[in-house]
């Protein structure tokens, strides 16, 4: 079974009495895996977790996964008076106001002015196994449901592929049935044609000299080796779009090689029927390999 390269994923969820998340998961083809991953700061820790499980769930694909968190709970605070800078501060802050005159009572709220007097600390600044474990759960939930859809995408690029290489073995099979009516149309034509260059040049050529060069050159053009190969390789892409591995590269490669075979077909035939089939046989490959680009 093939899956598409396009896809999208959503999941969502509690990790802790402080925190909840929503996941996003999106993605296009591309030749290799290439997954962007975007965390608040205080969560970048995981970000080699995401790729990874990524990199367990898909071969091949430009994935986007965003993932926002929003604190449910306000975070709790240790606050305590940095003694060391007090024990330095305040005689020194009473010594001058007695030099300048000043009064030698000091508010708090003069107190908190000095720098890194009152130290704050959150308690819960750090990540808990509970809420670790809550985050990877809740994106291969996202990843689940982007896979799903991959999969469904991917069974009908598969229908629409077997439809194309039925018609394709339809148009071989017309070919094959009209190969005997092409090869005499073409000995008629080259023989026809080497008869008047010999003419022409005022050259006498024996019949049996004409009749052996005529077949030669139809045998240079017959398209049977060619139509074996094409054969061969809709065989094999029909076998990579119903197994289990990803298979996109293999496909790419066996469209570009019917392509190959199409082409060379193509530049031996002569007849405007073989060229009429060879025109139809060429688009159906090219649509064939337009849907396996976005194979994975």
């Amino acid at each position: 079974m093939i899956h598409s390269m396009t896809g999208f994923g959503r999941a969502s969820g509690t990790l802790s009495p402080r925190y909840s998340i929503a996941v996003t998961v999106k993605s296009v083809n591309h030749r290799f895996l290439e997954t962007t991953v975007r965390l608040p700061e205080f969560f970048w820790e995981l970000e080699p977790t995401v790729r990874a499980i990524a990199a367990e769930a898909f071969s091949r694909g430009k994935l986007d996964v965003a993932i926002r968190v929003q604190r449910t709970a306000q975070p709790e605070y240790n606050v305590s008076i940095n003694s060391q800078i007090a024990n330095k501060i305040i005689p020194q802050l009473r010594s001058m106001a007695e030099e300048l005159g000043l009064g030698t009572n000091f508010s708090g709220g003069d107190l908190l002015r000095v720098p890194d007097l009152l130290q704050v600390e959150a308690i819960d600044s750090e990540l808990t196994d509970e809420e670790r474990d809550g985050l990877t759960r809740i994106v291969r939930e996202a990843f689940t449901e982007m896979l799903a859809m991959r999969a469904r995408e991917g069974e009908s690029l598969r229908t629409d592929i077997l439809s194309r290489l039925e018609t394709i073995r339809k148009l071989q099979k017309d070919l094959d049935g009209r190969r005997d009516e092409i090869r005499q149309e073409m000995l008629t034509n080259y023989k026809q044609r080497v008869q008047e260059i010999a003419s022409a040049a005022g050259v006498d050529v024996a019949e049996d000299r004409i009749a052996q060069e005529t077949v030669i050159m139809v045998e240079k053009a017959d398209i049977a080796e060619e139509l074996t190969r094409l054969a061969h390789h809709v065989e094999e892409i029909e076998k990579a779009i119903s197994g289990r591995e990803a298979a996109g590269k293999k496909l790419d490669f066996l469209s570009q090689e019917m392509l190959r075979e199409i082409n060379t077909m193509g530049s031996k035939s002569r007849s405007a029927a073989l060229r009429t089939l060879v025109v139809e046989l060429k688009t159906e490959v090219e649509r064939i390999r337009e849907q396996v680009q976005n194979v994975e």
